[in-house]
């Protein structure tokens, strides 16, 4: 039976007793099933019994450990032990007596003893692929066979270990061999020990402190490049390149010249790394340039030879530096202390030509100094010979030979082309030793030659040029010409052309420019105009030529451009699209006679209607919007179209160059109106006679007609439908007929009412009055007869005079006044 649960734990010792008495037996329970203990603690046992019947029981506990009572009750004794300083002290049982029987209860004691320390091996650093053995030590725990311990690398789990039980506690130690990559730089190992005494107890973990990996790589010596010679008092530059480094970030690099050392800029880029510095050695001689890049317990070092070197330039003497032409210059060329001291001299030319050379320290040369040897250059060179390499120094001087002035053309020309607008200088180059001083001139007024100037056409002319030196004066002449962009001014080129239609023009513009511009003028984004004569005196003007032109004026130094506005004038013209001959308008509707007319300047325009002496409109530029009058008077304006505006109008535009005369027709169209319907020979029809409706309507156009009427098979239309023929008529005939007139413009009704004359019902009421009606019938007016046929008994029917078409039956009543005939309007 397991340990009782939390509920249970609960229970009062009664409820347990009579929980026994249920069940008829005497039992005893010992809880917890197994208590847990550190080595040296203490912890309680609880032993409860069930009821005992008679009264007499006992509860108590047997152990080989120190054991004091504790609280109890009715049924119930708690018990603790004290001191647990045995490892496998084996277990505990409750005894109980009821009378003569007994039960007893046992449970277990777990001994456990946390760690007193978790803690990992210390790890040296490791190059890549190198392996190291990662130990973690758990120090005196028990027991331990509930110790896991766990090898970790960052997240990954590397090794995880059990234990075999052992008596009492014990130190244990977990390896691992990890063979080390680039990945693992950084990384931190751990180890977790978990003292694990579920379920009776709980779950224990201890953690050492983490051990970062530390893993580099140096696969390759650094890579050294310097000069093989260095001047002495020269600085040089010597690099260090160290590539597949790792992690380079941590790379120390050193550089030492013969032992000193050498302050170095670090550069990282990916996997490489370069140290520079700066070399700048103050003593001749071999030298040694090393650099050692190191990382972790990793160095490497590169090494490199240096010859320093110690060369001055060598001295160029001319004597004397500045001869008359015709005398002897002496040149000497001599070198100084040199290491080593292997110097070669040349003299040369500047054309790289010897002139002298040897391995002594001094070179003389003596020469006759003409005037094309002013400005001459000498060049000595020193050459040392420094391990496998020849170093050279160079020294110039320039020989100085006095003579006249010359001004010649290259430095002067005679003749000079400015452009307007740029900056000038009227310069003059003259030799001659001593440089002699150059002045121009015009008229006899000094100008100025040496800053430039802005060009204007006022500086074109010839001036004089002399050229002084202390030996004496040479002069030149020069002509300066000015050129300049075209201009387009109104003089030339007016802004505004007026031309009449018909007559011979040309568009022509006169330009300002040197060189002498080339004019062309051609409509604003179209063809080009005045270029070419269209036949004698210029081409015909059409109104098509007028608009606005551009016309440009080129050269070589640019373009000048003018706007040009061409008016075409022309005499009126009224065509059919600005007025057209025939008008529809509609009465009613605002009356407005547009014409409009084409013609530069912009023509009048008048209308009257013929036979009207008067005009009809106010004449207004180009076109005209009549508002005309009515019917008595259509010259007066009004606002809106009446009949009597049809007719014929004469539109006349004029304006300084003639005019022109259109005729237009109006017609006038309206809706229905007036609508009469009359009916012939009379609305007052006898019965079987026969009678006409007509309709008529005044409208244009011409009105169509329906009709609404009583329905009847006596009915005839006409082909236009303005009239109704109705024969025989019967009482079917009778009532309101309705026309109506309509077209596009409208629609009206007229009616009239048509009766059909009953008369002959008094005849046959008479008749019976007077007894003449009898059975077998008498013929009445209007061609009917009476006859009892089909009728009630006492009623007549009429028929017509063939016997067919039976109209009605007429009965008779009597009242105060004797015999009256009816008639019963129903057909048979």
């Amino acid at each position: 039976m397991g340990p009782p649960g939390p509920a249970t734990r609960l229970l009062p010792p009664l409820v347990l007793a009579l929980a026994g008495v249920a069940r008829g037996t005497f039992t005893v329970v010992a809880w917890p099933r197994v208590a847990v203990v550190a080595f040296g603690g203490s912890v309680a046992i609880n032993c409860s019994r069930s009821a005992c019947p008679g009264g007499n029981a006992t509860l108590g506990l047997e152990t080989p450990l120190p054991a004091a009572p504790g609280a109890g009750g009715l049924r119930w004794q708690s018990f603790r032990l004290q001191n647990v300083s045995q490892w496998n002290p084996g277990p505990v049982t409750c005894s109980g007596r009821c009378g003569h029987t007994e039960a007893n209860a046992s449970a277990g004691v777990l001994v456990y003893q946390l760690p007193e320390r978790v803690a990992l091996e210390p790890v040296p650093a490791a190059a890549v692929g190198d392996s190291r053995n990662l130990t973690c030590h758990v120090l005196e725990v028990a027991p331990l066979r509930n110790l896991t311990v766990t090898l970790r690398r960052g997240a990954e789990t590397l090794r995880t270990e059990r234990f075999g039980d052992t008596e009492g506690s014990a130190s244990v130690a977990v390896s691992h061999l990890l063979t080390v990559t680039r990945g693992d730089h950084g990384q931190d190992v751990t180890c977790h020990a978990e003292l694990s005494l579920r379920p009776h107890g709980p779950l224990f973990a201890r953690a050492a402190v983490p051990v970062t990996l530390s893993v580099f790589a140096l696969p390759e010596p650094p890579q050294l490049q310097a000069p093989a010679i260095l001047e002495a008092g020269t600085a040089g530059t010597a690099s260090c390149r160290i590539a597949g480094a790792f992690p380079a970030g941590d790379i120390r690099v050193t550089a030492a010249l013969d032992q000193e050392p050498l302050n170095v800029t670090v550069a990282v880029a990916g996997d490489t790394v370069t140290a520079t510095a700066t070399l700048s050695p103050l003593t001749p001689g071999p030298r040694e340039l090393s650099c050692t890049a190191a990382v972790a317990a990793a160095a490497r070092t590169a090494r490199r030879q240096l010859h320093v070197y110690r060369f001055p330039a060598p001295a160029l003497e001319l004597s004397p530096a500045s001869a008359p032409a015709g005398s002897e210059v002496t040149v000497t060329c001599h070198a100084g202390a040199t290491e080593p001291a292997t110097v070669r001299l040349q003299l040369r030319d500047a054309d790289g030509g010897v002139l002298a050379e040897g391995p002594q320290p001094r070179l003389d040369l003596r020469v006759v100094a003409r005037r094309d040897d002013d400005g001459r250059e000498f060049r000595c060179r020193a050459s040392l010979a420094v391990g496998d390499t020849v170093v050279t120094k160079d020294t110039d001087a320039r020989l100085a030979v006095l003579y006249l002035p010359e001004i010649p053309a290259s430095g002067c020309p005679g003749n000079r082309t400015w452009v307007r607008g740029t900056r000038e200088a009227l310069s003059c180059r003259a030799t001659g030793n001593p440089a002699p001083t150059v002045v121009c001139g015009r008229h006899g007024v000094a100008v100025a030659t040496g800053e430039p100037e802005p060009v204007t056409r006022a500086r074109a002319g010839t001036y004089v040029c002399n050229a002084t030196n202390a030996l004496g004066t040479r002069s030149r002449r020069v002509t300066v010409r000015v050129e300049y962009e075209p201009t387009l001014s109104e003089s030339g080129c007016p802004a505004r052309r007026v031309w009449v239609e018909g007559q011979r023009r040309e568009l022509e513009c006169r330009a300002d420019g040197d060189p002498p511009p080339s004019t062309r003028c051609a409509r604003d984004g179209g063809t080009q105009h005045g270029a070419v004569t269209h036949g004698r005196g210029g081409r015909v003007v059409t109104r098509a030529d007028g608009g606005r032109y551009v016309c440009r004026a080129t050269n070589r130094h640019g373009v000048a451009v003018r706007s040009v506005v061409v008016t075409v004038e022309y005499q009126p013209s009224i065509g059919e699209r600005g007025c057209p001959e025939r008008r529809l308008w509609l009465e009613g509707t605002p009356a407005e006679l547009g014409c409009a007319a084409t013609g530069n300047p912009p023509p009048r325009v008048t209308c009257a209607k013929l036979g009207d002496s008067r005009d009809i409109a106010t004449a207004t530029p180009n076109a005209t919007r009549a508002e005309l009058g009515d019917s008595q008077d259509p010259s007066q304006a009004t606002a809106n179209v009446t009949r009597a505006h049809a007719g014929t109008y004469q539109c006349r535009a004029t304006n300084a160059h003639g005019s022109a005369v259109r005729n237009v027709t109006v017609a006038v169209e309206y809706g229905p109106a007036a609508v009469t319907v009359r009916v012939l020979p009379s609305a007052n029809v006898t019965r079987g006679s026969g009678f006409t409706v007509d309709c008529g309507a005044e409208a244009v156009p011409a009105p169509t007609y329906t009709w609404a009427l009583p329905p009847a098979p006596n009915l005839r239309l006409a082909a236009d439908n303005r009239s109704v023929t109705v024969t025989r008529a019967t009482t079917a005939n009778r009532g309101l007929y309705t026309c109506t007139a309509s077209n596009r413009h409208g629609r009206r009704a007229g009616s009239v009412v048509v009766r059909v004359d009953e008369s002959w019902l008094a005849v046959l009421v008479a008749l019976g009055a007077l007894g003449a009606v009898t059975a077998l019938g008498l013929a009445v007016a209007g061609g009917y007869y009476l006859k009892t046929t089909a009728c009630k008994k006492g009623e007549y029917n009429v028929r017509d005079a063939e016997g067919s078409s039976e109209a009605a039956c007429l009965h008779r009543h009597r009242d105060n006044r004797g015999d009256i005939f009816g008639i019963q309007l129903t057909q048979p």
